[in-house]
């Protein structure tokens, strides 16, 4: 394909460069103005008046656009020619590609199914599941019901730090925050075990199983409004009922969710 070529005459105004176009780029433009992108027809009609020799002021008056508009693309396409038409970085457009290893996709998938205990998590992964697939961050912040700038904050944080990008940052002089992990395994141990036959569970024997200290524990709890001492005095009041005993309730042996009495 031949290269147009910039030539300075008079023809289109005494700053202005004119614009020689080959015939497969007269083509092209012509086709672009065509299309429904509304920017680059708009940008090819343009170029196409300049190489008409038309003057900035009389193709912006022709195509009900800025004179300054008209300036810019004359510009960019003497410099780059038909490269010079396209943004930098269009809008809506990925600043950065987003690609995941298997073992970041399988995390991710796990957060992404949390319970209502970590929704928080859960969302950004699905933002950044959804931003692997590719598309603008309109795209997927549409398609998850979200404003964009928050698929452009967490997809920003993931590519920076990776899956450690997803949690909460520590706030300035407080302690770093518990993360969801560790808040969820609390809740499930509270819930569906116990340390010992004839015991439920302590702060002090939770705080050793965890690793978490006790007033964390307790915060946990009372979060979550867990009591696990509730449990064992209402498995032992059933199993001392002679009501309990004659008539047997598939649901007797089942554990109060959340602590809260039946």
């Amino acid at each position: 394909m031949a290269h147009h070529h910039s030539l300075d005459l008079p023809c289109p105004g005494p700053s202005a460069v004119a614009i020689v176009l080959s015939e497969d780029e007269r083509a092209e433009l012509a086709a672009r103005a065509q299309r429904p992108d509304r920017r680059r027809a708009e940008r090819a009609r343009i170029v196409l008046a300049c190489a008409d020799g038309m003057s900035n002021m009389g193709a912006a008056r022709s195509l009900g656009v800025a004179v300054k508009t008209v300036a810019k693309w004359r510009r960019r396409f003497a410099a780059e020619g038909m490269a010079g038409l396209d943004d930098a970085c269009r809008i809506g457009r990925p600043k950065a590609d987003l690609v995941l290893d298997d073992d970041e996709r399988a995390q991710l998938t796990r957060w992404a199914r949390r319970a209502k205990t970590a929704q928080f998590l859960a969302l950004r992964s699905k933002i950044v599941l959804r931003c692997a697939e590719g598309g603008t961050n309109r795209q997927a912040a549409a398609d998850l019901g979200i404003d964009e700038s928050t698929v452009e904050r967490w997809r920003a944080r993931f590519i920076a730090h990776r899956l450690d990008g997803l949690h909460d940052e520590p706030r300035p002089g407080r302690p770093p925050s518990i993360q969801p992990d560790q808040i969820e395994e609390v809740i499930v141990a509270t819930l569906q075990t116990s340390p010992g036959m004839d015991t439920h569970w302590t702060r002090a024997a939770m705080a050793r199983r965890t690793g978490l200290s006790e007033s964390t524990i307790g915060r946990i709890w009372k979060r979550f409004d867990l009591k696990p001492h509730l449990r064992n005095e209402l498995r032992d009041a059933l199993a001392g009922s002679g009501d309990a005993r004659s008539t047997p309730d598939p649901a007797a042996d089942r554990p109060p969710v959340d602590g809260v009495r039946p």
